[in-house]
């Protein structure tokens, strides 16, 4: 009996997590979600609830894509024989464990906003010179993270990118892998410099669809007059790619920063517990809805569809991105596994045990007041600092969460972008142990550089950044430069166990 009466809880409780998936996109939900921008004086105008809630929805199966040495014998074959059938079946969730399951099958195959059929590109992918060359990360059995097998109608296989774990996993030299670190492997930007370089080989349109179309869209800001980032499109093809040949490891141009203005991959570890979104704060994070949206509006590309500002400019040209069929929508279901999905993702074992010098440390962290904006346990106090040169409305000034500081870090993310808020987050320092690069931009490769006074110098050359990358000073954060050497070695053992 009491047996039955567990099953029939599991049962009620299944159910009821069906029932009770939040709405991202309500009106109520919307309110407060995005911060105002720097360069308009007020939030970007989001797609309404009723026009999200029209777009066509999106739940298809997607497959691994192998390395041709690890490729299963006939897959393609197999592929080609498949029925087109959902990702996900709602309807079989039943328990927490069951939808955070559902949401892993998401982080790592919803079906991608750009896709390809082209024989060329499923031959690109299958040469291992390419596969050595772009270094997309691999696990194990041979699966290449990020991209992904769709069968859209029997007999056709197409290629798509960008999938969560193209960024957000990371590959162990053992082929092992751990969930929500930025991806330290792939080098994105050289990777873009390379194909920019190929479409350049095959003519000036071919340059023109593949490359600057989109980026104009992806990187131009409609509010920014003159606009660096749209005028960065029109550059010569090698100068557009030895700027992405400049971007370091776990740097990213992704769409709404820069080729100019890059920004770090984030670690999606803890996430949950952060109140803003993004390094500048775009949106605020208040609860799992909050999430589902963000998620969503990346996933889905469905941020394509925000105006920024007014007139025929302030919304991007979907068709310049490669989404000429328009944007589709992931059901509410799956942001929601996938949102919980995210939240339950767990840090990896910390190397780095605490001891005498790291307790030492601890000691210099808080004797040097760190913990003002690095609060414990967080070690962040979830607040925005402003951006140098700033200086926001008294409305905008003292909305909640923002320290009227600036710390002099590079102020163009967070003002020559879409992401342009004019405010920078306070980072989290957990984990710091696990990242290949530091603040927003990644111009920093180490705890060492980053309590270095030498960074200050405008001979300075970072660990991380790229052979043809000139030599440059890397000013703000001026925090702990001016411990003595045992202090600052004391300091960073400790960032290290944290």
């Amino acid at each position: 009996m009491a047996r039955f009466l567990l099953l029939v809880l599991i049962a009620v409780a299944g159910s009821l997590y069906a029932e009770e998936v939040p709405s991202p996109w309500s009106e109520a939900s919307i309110a407060g979600y995005r911060l105002p921008l720097a360069g308009l004086g007020h939030a970007p105008k989001m797609v309404s609830g009723a026009a999200y809630y029209a777009l066509p929805e999106v739940n298809l199966k997607t497959y691994p894509v192998y390395t041709p040495d690890k490729e299963p014998k006939g897959y393609l074959e197999w592929l080609q024989s498949r029925d087109p059938e959902p990702m996900v079946d709602i309807s079989k969730l039943r328990t927490r464990e069951d939808w955070i399951a559902a949401g892993r099958e998401v982080f790592y195959g919803r079906e991608l906003p750009r896709f390809s059929g082209s024989e060329d590109n499923l031959k690109l992918i299958r040469d291992p010179r390419v596969l050595e060359a772009y270094k997309l990360q691999t696990t194990k059995d041979g699966v290449l993270l990020g991209l992904r097998y769709l069968v859209r109608e029997k007999g056709k296989v197409e290629l798509g990118t960008d999938t969560c774990a193209m960024c957000h996993v990371r590959v162990q030299p053992d082929g092992s892998v751990i969930e929500g670190p930025a991806n330290v492997h792939t080098p994105f930007g050289p990777l873009m410099g390379d194909l920019t370089r190929r479409y350049a080989g095959f003519g000036a349109q071919f340059l023109e669809e593949r490359r600057r179309r989109q980026m104009r869209e992806d990187y131009r800001v409609p509010f920014l007059h003159p606009d660096p980032n749209l005028a960065s499109a029109d550059l010569p093809a090698e100068e557009i790619a030895r700027l992405y040949d400049e971007n370091p490891l776990g740097v990213h141009p992704r769409t709404n920063t820069s080729l100019l203005y890059p920004v770090k991959i984030a670690n999606l570890i803890g996430i949950g517990d952060m109140k803003f979104f993004d390094r500048t704060g775009t949106a605020r994070n208040r609860s799992i809805a909050d999430l589902m949206r963000y998620v969503g509006s990346i996933a889905d590309v469905s941020d394509a569809l925000t105006e920024y500002g007014d007139g025929p400019d302030s919304k991007v040209n979907l068709a310049n991105m490669g989404l000429k069929d328009g944007v589709k929508r992931t059901p509410d279901a799956l942001l929601y596994a996938l949102a919980l999905f995210i939240e339950s993702l767990q840090p990896p074992p910390n190397p780095k045990q605490p001891g005498v010098e790291s307790e030492r440390g601890k000691a210099v962290f808080h004797a040097q007041g760190c913990g003002n904006c690095h609060t414990a346990p967080l070690y962040t106090n979830n607040r925005l600092t402003l951006a140098l040169g700033y200086h926001p409305s008294e409305a905008i000034r003292t909305l909640t969460g923002v320290m009227n500081i600036s710390i002099g870090t590079d102020p163009n993310l967070a003002l020559k972008t879409r992401k342009g808020t004019g405010f920078y987050r306070v980072p989290s320092l957990r984990m710091v142990w696990l990242e290949a690069c530091l603040l927003h931009d990644g111009s920093i490769g180490s705890l060492e550089e980053m309590f270095n006074p030498a960074r200050l110098q405008p001979d300075f050359r970072s660990s991380n950044w790229a052979p043809i990358t000139k030599p440059h000073a890397v000013q703000g954060h001026p925090f702990g430069l001016e411990l003595a050497p045992a202090d600052r070695g004391a300091l960073i053992a400790f960032l290290r166990t944290l």
